[in-house]
């Protein structure tokens, strides 16, 4: 809560030397200093907001350099440029969060205080496989939301670009999905519109025999691909596989699966389509309309889900080792993992995410059972790969 000082103003001098005066004045004074700071505190009180501190984030660097392709790798890194009372800032957690979903997912690794360890991504030496340039943007900094791009060359054979979307709640610094943004009425009317331009552009690709360039082990890769391409907009939960979220806008994308080896043979490419905040009214929630039309500075809450919100979470089990948990996007909660007591080697893990969620690590070994409280919060067990199960709790 931001107060806003009183400016002093001298007081008239008391002329008078009368004692009897001297008191009148006093106590007029008295009087006034009182009145003029109940009205300012009633003021203070009056306009204090019902929401939680708005947080105010900020986008710095981490550069390395590699040591033999002599390219420069840049990462971002979240850091709070302000918070409010300690007793009402969770700035830590948010930060924290933002960096290790963005570390886990891209690098395959937990935050070290302003450091990447590139070297874990970078090719190794007499080796061609792994990422040979990275570079981020920053589409978006709201008191809402932060939104950023991931973008480099990954060589594995084949040299291959790459961009990937971040956006970020910035009061929770969880990951946000379509579900955050949208009703489920609105994501059914969005996923047929999306699937009503995108399908006359597979369609017409597959009729296209003009590829005469092309040998005939080549066209009929170039149709199983557009196929399954086809298939998967029009059957999965979701037509596309990726929002870009910036101010006033919404931009969906898809990658058909083409190998690397066959990328060649996409002359489509990515698949792409752009919404207006204006167009996607009649389809948003609550809290989509309110990043889309209110002002830049509003706090915007996001809305409690019955299943656990993707994201990074931290916790103890049964007053014992500390765990970091990384919940994947998507129906199979894709790139889960978790982390015992900070030694950031991740352990891969495997799911759905319903209600109760249930993560398995390889071969069975080790699982997390677990559902939400009204509070955010994941509470449950962890059985670990020695067969002990014991509780266990993750804070929001």
């Amino acid at each position: 809560m931001a107060f806003t000082p009183l400016k002093s103003k001298r007081l008239p001098a008391v002329k008078s030397k009368r004692p009897d005066q001297r008191r009148t004045a006093r106590c007029e004074i008295s009087r006034g200093l009182i009145l003029t700071l109940a009205l300012a505190t009633a003021s203070t009180l009056s306009a204090a907001p019902e929401a939680p501190w708005r947080l105010r984030l900020s986008v710095a660097t981490i550069t390395a350099t590699h040591p033999d392709l002599e390219t420069l790798f840049r990462f971002p890194w979240i850091t709070g440029s302000s918070c409010g009372p300690t007793a009402r800032c969770n700035i830590w957690q948010v930060t924290w969060r933002i960096n290790t979903w963005l570390q886990a997912t891209a690098l395959n690794q937990l935050p070290v205080q302003d450091r990447t360890l590139f070297e874990k991504v970078w090719p190794a030496p007499g080796d061609s496989h792994g990422i040979t340039s990275l570079d981020y943007a920053v589409l978006a900094n709201t008191a809402a939301f932060v939104s950023l791009t991931l973008q480099g060359k990954h060589s594995g054979g084949y040299p291959t670009p790459f961009t990937w979307a971040y956006s970020f709640d910035s009061a929770t610094g969880l990951p946000l999905t379509l579900e955050d943004l949208f009703s489920s009425e609105g994501r059914q009317a969005l996923n047929q519109d999306v699937r009503r331009q995108w399908k006359p552009m597979l369609m017409a690709a597959l009729a296209n025999e003009t590829t005469d360039f092309l040998n005939d082990d080549e066209k009929a890769s170039r149709r199983d691909y557009y196929s399954q391409c086809l298939e998967a907009i029009l059957n999965d939960e979701s037509a596309a596989d990726t929002m870009v979220l910036e101010a006033g806008r919404l931009t969906l994308t898809r990658d058909c699966p083409f190998p690397r080896v066959a990328r060649a043979l996409n002359d489509l490419g990515q698949l792409s389509v752009s919404y207006s905040g204006e167009t996607l009214k009649p389809w948003l929630n609550d809290y989509g309309h309110c990043l889309f039309e209110h002002e830049p500075d509003s706090f915007c809450p996001l809305p409690q889900r019955t299943s656990p919100h993707p994201g990074a979470y931290r916790g103890r089990v049964h007053q014992g080792e500390m765990i970091s948990l990384i919940i994947g996007m998507g129906p199979d909660a894709d790139q889960a993992a978790y982390s015992i007591s900070d030694n950031r080697s991740l352990r891969r893990l495997e799911g759905r995410l319903t209600t109760p969620l249930e993560l398995i690590g390889p071969d069975g070994q080790g699982r997390f059972l677990l559902e939400p409280d009204h509070n955010g919060t994941l509470r449950g067990s962890w059985k670990n790969p020695r067969g002990v199960t014991r509780p266990v709790h993750f804070s929001n």
